[in-house]
């Protein structure tokens, strides 16, 4: 049996630099780009520990985490979406005068 480790993530950390938060000269952009891959790339691994599982290569357990990993990623881009809809409504709404 493969032991299964959990490692704890920075939501703020988006990129692999070691640096938290946004970097000199990084756009907003950049930033959403970071982290919808990084939402694209959990969502992988957790499609490539289902199929590794399903052919024996792997471990249900294992790949229980890597859905549940993936399934968290989504959850915190999913708020983070809200969020930015709810500051775009409350600035739209706001009066000219």
């Amino acid at each position: 049996m493969t032991p299964i480790s959990l490692r704890l993530l920075n939501p703020i950390q988006l990129s692999t630099s070691g640096t938290t938060g946004p970097t000199q000269g990084s756009s907003f952009s950049q930033l959403m780009a970071s982290a919808v891959n990084a939402v694209g790339n959990s969502q992988q691994q957790a499609n490539a520990a289902i199929q590794q599982a399903m052919s024996g290569q792997g471990t249900v357990t294992g790949a229980m985490v890597a859905m549940a990993e993936a399934q968290s990623t989504l959850d915190v881009a999913d708020a983070v979406n809200n969020n930015v809809i709810s500051a775009y409504q409350t600035i739209m709404n706001m009066p000219l005068s």
